[in-house]
């Protein structure tokens, strides 16, 4: 049964003639306007890495505010610390403080200026950029200078001091054991201090020379965006010269 079907079917089949082949060949080229549109489309993915650098370079902009803040509330602790002691000649110009409360104006003023923009923010921010590196550049100047410089009684002969303000009369004499003990601890303690002394005013040459680094901070960032906006631009003008 299922033979006879299928006779019947090739039957059917085999006086038809054989269906003609159509075979239709597209060239596909692109128009001008579409290699623009392309261009255009490829360009629009550029500003994305640019936002990508804005963002890092806002973030470097706060870190530096934050540093400068915190430098400036350091010197200004270190400072009172050494106007207390007043051993060192460096409490008599206030580079401590003057510096300090720059560095802390400058980090205050940065951030209102971001949050609430206005020329007149701007205008203040710019002008405390350029003080705070003006003052960071004389506290180092007069640091520097004062580093081994020490008051007159915290000479070496603090300890073989009398008491009393005026000219002892009384001849010299050998000191008696305790006197030489007393002298010995006095002379230790007393380099103890300078030594103390001299790590506080290295600490504030450090505070001072990253106060200078950090408001040359934005600087830095204006340059870099500059040039990383410059090459962008010719690698613009170049891509769309390519596609053309």
């Amino acid at each position: 049964m299922s033979t006879d079907m299928e006779t019947a079917v090739v039957g059917k089949v085999d006086p038809e003639a054989p269906q003609p082949t159509h075979i239709d060949v597209h060239i596909h080229q692109e128009s001008a306007l579409a290699k623009l549109l392309l261009a255009g489309c490829s360009l629009l993915r550029i500003p994305a890495s640019a936002s990508t650098q804005s963002q890092g370079s806002s973030r470097v902009l706060v870190a530096s505010w934050v540093v400068q803040t915190v430098l400036g509330a350091l010197s200004v602790v270190l400072g009172g610390t050494l106007y207390i002691g007043h051993y060192l000649a460096m409490y008599s110009e206030g580079a401590p403080f003057w510096t300090g409360i720059v560095a802390m104006l400058a980090g205050a003023v940065a951030f209102l200026h971001k949050k609430r923009g206005g020329t007149c923010w701007a205008l203040m921010r710019t002008l405390l950029v350029l003080a705070s590196f003006c003052t960071a550049v004389a506290a180092i100047v007069i640091g520097s200078r004062e580093l081994n410089f020490y008051w007159y009684f915290l000479g070496d002969d603090v300890c073989q001091r009398d008491s009393s303000y005026g000219w002892s009369t009384m001849p010299r004499t050998t000191p008696v054991p305790e006197e030489a003990d007393r002298i010995a601890l006095c002379i230790y303690y007393t380099s103890m201090l300078k030594t103390l002394l001299m790590s506080l005013q290295a600490m504030l040459l450090g505070i001072w020379v990253l106060l200078l680094l950090a408001s040359l901070t934005p600087v830095c960032v204006y340059i870099w965006k500059r040039f990383f906006t410059k090459a962008e631009t010719e690698e613009k003008k170049l891509l769309g010269a390519a596609v053309i």
